[in-house]
């Protein structure tokens, strides 16, 4: 499973890169048989409109695939409850391998890693929105704009951050 959080450029070209990597990693073991790659791209991990993300654990549940891969826990689960999708497939007897942790799902030494390291990303992701939301307050209190994309009748100057009425789009107003 492959997933990138935004459509940026540097994160499209890991998003290829990944799908490629994980594509000829499948393909050149003779002891796998390749089930295609689930691959979103520009969906933040804890959401749950992640389509190929739940076509993976369908596929699993209907006994599609037995091993699946993933760069790491945060590219798979960002929660808790995606965690416990991972239990799920455990209990099925489908392994989850996580690359950069080097976390097997089905041995007990990846359970317990496992457990710690999902508690530790949800912490993550909190701490990130925490940190945006602060963000964004403080550039409102300083009078910042947040967001603006342009208005007709304002002009924006991005280094003294203030606003000035546009004359011509005015008249439009």
């Amino acid at each position: 499973y492959c997933r990138v959080s935004t459509d940026d450029e540097d994160q499209i070209k890991s998003y290829d890169s990944m799908v490629r990597y994980y594509t000829d990693m499948i393909k050149n073991n003779k002891d796998w048989v390749y089930a295609g790659v689930y691959a979103d791209k520009a969906m933040t991990g804890t959401k749950d409109n992640r389509e190929q993300f739940q076509k993976l654990i369908q596929d699993c549940k209907d006994g599609k695939i037995d091993m699946v891969l993933a760069k790491s826990l945060p590219r798979f689960a960002r929660n808790t409850l995606d965690t416990l999708n991972v239990r799920m497939l455990k209990e099925k007897g489908i392994a989850v391998f996580f690359e950069e942790e080097n976390i097997n799902t089905l041995t007990m030494d990846g359970e317990l890693l496992l457990v710690i390291l999902s508690s530790v990303a949800q912490q993550e992701v909190e701490n990130i929105s925490a940190n945006v939301k602060k963000g964004l307050k403080m550039k409102m209190q300083r009078g910042e704009l947040v967001g603006f994309q342009g208005c007709i009748g304002y002009d924006y100057d991005l280094v003294t951050k203030t606003l000035s009425i546009n004359e011509e789009g005015a008249e439009t107003v």
